[in-house]
């Protein structure tokens, strides 16, 4: 169980640079219907701006998009894939918010891990990648367990696509085992362990993204 830590503001780097925030919301849930997972994702942006007012967000939600079952970047008509990977390749900041389904990750995180497979393919080739410099962050929420377990297997995906992932880049709620679903939404919006991870995960990549933009790793 994580033990919760107070938020401590910092001493951003200097960066003139406007950072592009993006949200792959991986709620099963379409609009208009409010995603637990959807609205803990907002409050990590609402944090981000009290950090830079100036950085630029952008929230996708991926069941009201046609993302077709394929390995390529394009899988045809359709497909609305290369649009949000042009996000992604665009972005300085993603976040992965997913919901917890039987202990594993969203089925919608997973097609874009799929999908994503096609940047890391050029990058064999290339042996350049068009993630490195952006920084990562998740986002979990569930009705009972299974929180960490969606972190570690998403980390290990991201980390190794090339993302920067900084400390504590992840935040999330878990209702009670047993208890009714519809309950969740009063009880995480209530939460202070949740909201403290918000905001340091704000934070934290905010210092992170400028620093790479001050500083990129370049691939000769």
């Amino acid at each position: 169980m994580r033990r919760p830590k107070q938020y401590k503001s910092c001493e951003m780097p200097e960066c003139k640079a406007t950072l592009k925030v993006l949200v792959l919301n991986a709620s099963l849930k379409h609009e208009p219907d409010i995603s637990n997972t959807g609205e803990l994702a907002e409050k990590v942006l609402g944090y981000i701006k009290s950090e830079d007012a100036s950085v630029d967000t952008e929230v996708v939600r991926l069941a009201d998009k046609n993302i077709l079952v394929g390995l390529k970047y394009n899988e045809g008509e359709g497909d609305d894939w290369p649009e949000i990977a042009s996000k992604i390749k665009s972005a300085d900041i993603l976040i992965l918010a997913s919901p917890v389904w039987w202990g594993g990750r969203s089925s919608l995180i997973q097609r874009v891990i799929e999908r994503m497979d096609a940047l890391d393919e050029d990058y064999l080739k290339s042996g350049k990648s068009a993630l490195y410099n952006k920084v990562a962050g998740i986002v979990i929420t569930g009705s009972e367990d299974g929180a960490l377990n969606v972190m570690g297997s998403i980390m290990m995906v991201l980390s190794w696509f090339g993302f920067a992932l900084p400390p504590e880049c992840a935040c999330y709620w878990v209702g009670e085992v047993g208890m009714p679903p519809k309950e969740d939404r009063e009880k995480r919006l209530k939460n202070q362990a949740t909201d403290q991870m918000a905001k340091i995960l704000a934070r934290n990549l905010i210092y992170y993204s400028k620093l790479l933009k001050n500083n990129p790793l370049v691939l000769k």
